[in-house]
């Protein structure tokens, strides 16, 4: 297992920028640390070492550039504010400014893409902002209450946002809680949450169950559940965290189910769970509905087929067509959660898919020019840049696009 708190861990993850917005923020707390930031030194000096190696020549000019970049590391004095977030500008010209220089210096650093059937491999650094650039995506969704009422919740408060029935619902810390009374004694109003494009957002339904929602996705649920059945409708994408649940007078689990259904609402498959952690990929821009299991165990449904994943595995479907139901094994979950954890994963991916998590992450449309090059790639991008730094690591792949307001522009290959 990976300790996550070290130098060497956490240089990794700002290099091959996938790091979190939270090690992101142990990274710069630890910098901030007279003690600790002379611990980075030997995490830096590997990279540099590595990168004085393709050097070549000029290796004592190479030795001379890392101790000044030391001795500008020393000089930081970041500003530590009083809710404990670091203002990191006063780093960028030492800490992180010394990270990317090694990195150039290493002259290709881990991450993505090479060509046709195999996976390319480019090196990332950092992109120049254009003129016309768009923000990632960010937390917001629009809850819709049973009385059809809307409140959004980019803008919503901490608190109390409604009651429906005996039922409570909250806004606290960037998620929805359902909290409830009585499940058996309430009427059973549905509620539904959308995320559009660019956004997604988290929610605790009313058994304690915790979801979240991936860009362009929803989904439809009771506010309070009732004590013999737990459904929900989704559309997109979706984590679930399900809590167990047990009918007390029965004293038998309750199961939760999980109707994956198109935009008009049509019925698609269907997910049975006890108590499990898994994701539903169900797009309908993606020819493969995808459900992959973390912990537990789940029936994966659909027409009159079904098949029971274990933990690793991932069951796929044809939306467009009646076909078994295939389960693959040893999947790489990581992969499957990047967008949970803030980043893109690509494995094998091809440059249509690369480009659909793009405009669903960045609300913006896309257009191609021409063929589209029939390529794979793989690596790892945060979803925490713009997409022009997204693009610049496309380009490095002789990928060329341009934006022009909401719309990236994919031009043809050379």
């Amino acid at each position: 297992m990976t300790n996550r708190n070290t130098w060497q861990y956490l240089v990794d993850q700002y290099l091959s920028n996938s790091i979190s917005k939270e090690e992101l923020e142990v990274l710069l707390q630890r910098a901030a640390s007279e003690e600790d930031r002379d611990a980075l030194v030997p995490a830096l000096q590997a990279y540099w070492q590595e990168a004085k190696k393709k050097a070549g020549d000029n290796q004592e000019e190479w030795d001379r550039k890392f101790e000044e970049m030391m001795r500008e590391v020393k000089k930081a004095d970041p500003i530590v504010e009083r809710n404990r977030t670091i203002n990191w500008r006063p780093l960028y010209r030492s800490i992180v400014a010394a990270i990317i220089i090694a990195l150039i210096g290493a002259g290709g650093y881990r991450l993505l893409f090479n060509g046709n059937n195999q996976e390319e491999k480019i090196a990332q650094q950092p992109a120049l902002q254009q003129g016309n650039d768009l923000a990632p995506g960010s937390n917001g969704a629009i809850l819709t209450l049973a009385d059809g009422r809307q409140v959004i919740l980019d803008s919503a408060g901490n608190g109390t946002l409604a009651l429906q029935g005996k039922t409570k619902v909250t806004r606290q810390d960037g998620q929805i809680i359902y909290d409830t009374e009585n499940n058996a004694q309430q009427q059973v109003l549905f509620n539904a949450m959308s995320t559009p494009r660019g956004r997604q957002y988290q929610l605790v339904l009313s058994d304690g169950t915790k979801v979240w929602l991936n860009a362009s996705s929803s989904i439809r649920y009771p506010a309070a559940f009732t004590d013999t059945e737990r459904k929900v409708e989704i559309t997109g994408e979706a984590y679930f965290e399900v809590s167990q649940l047990v009918d007390k007078e029965k004293g038998r689990k309750i199961p939760f189910i999980v109707k994956i259904v198109s935009g008009e609402g049509r019925e698609r498959g269907e997910v049975q769970v006890l108590g499990t952690h898994f994701n539903v990929n169900s797009y309908e821009d993606e020819t493969i509905v995808k459900t992959t299991l973390l912990e537990g165990s789940v029936k994966i449904m659909k027409d009159n087929r079904s098949r029971i994943l274990l933990p690793g595995q991932q069951a796929q479907f044809d939306n467009r067509v009646s076909e078994d139901i295939q389960v693959a094994g040893n999947v790489d979950l990581e992969a499957v959660m990047a967008w949970k954890n803030g980043y893109f994963s690509f494995v094998n991916t091809d440059l249509a898919a690369i480009f659909r998590q793009i405009s669903r992450w960045y609300d913006v449309d896309v257009e191609y020019r021409g063929k589209i090059p029939d390529r794979r790639f793989g690596g790892e991008v945060s979803r925490n840049t713009n997409v022009s730094e997204v693009l610049k690591i496309l380009e490095k792949s002789k990928v060329y696009c341009t934006v022009e307001g909401r719309k990236i522009i994919v031009m043809p290959e050379d």
